[in-house]
């Protein structure tokens, strides 16, 4: 009977503890040059002076006549932040019709 013991320990239906596997080792942020090159460098953000000129009529007449001088103005109020941007937006572009267009 010595042996009964020991069939009955390796029967016994106890789970097996593995020893949890190691975290990865974190390498943090990478650093700027990290990166392979982009086939498309980034040029930074660039707003257009003028919009393309295509489209239908209605389009090709708001960009000939609006767009720049609106984008501007938009321009101008983002920068200063006015309390009343609308107000001067609207003082800024009948400034430019005077300017441009040469009415009173």
């Amino acid at each position: 009977m010595p042996d009964a013991p020991a069939q009955q320990a390796a029967a016994s239906p106890l789970p097996v503890v593995q020893a949890p596997s190691p975290a990865p080792h974190r390498t943090g942020t990478p650093t700027q040059g990290s990166r392979a090159t982009s086939a498309h460098p980034d040029l930074g953000l660039t707003i257009p002076t003028e919009a393309p000129p295509h489209g239908d009529s209605t389009r090709r007449y708001l960009n000939t006549k609006v767009t720049g001088v609106l984008l501007e103005g938009v321009k101008q109020v983002a920068k200063d932040r006015p309390e009343d941007p609308l107000r001067v937006l609207g003082e800024y572009l009948i400034q430019k019709s005077k300017e441009l267009e040469g009415t009173r």
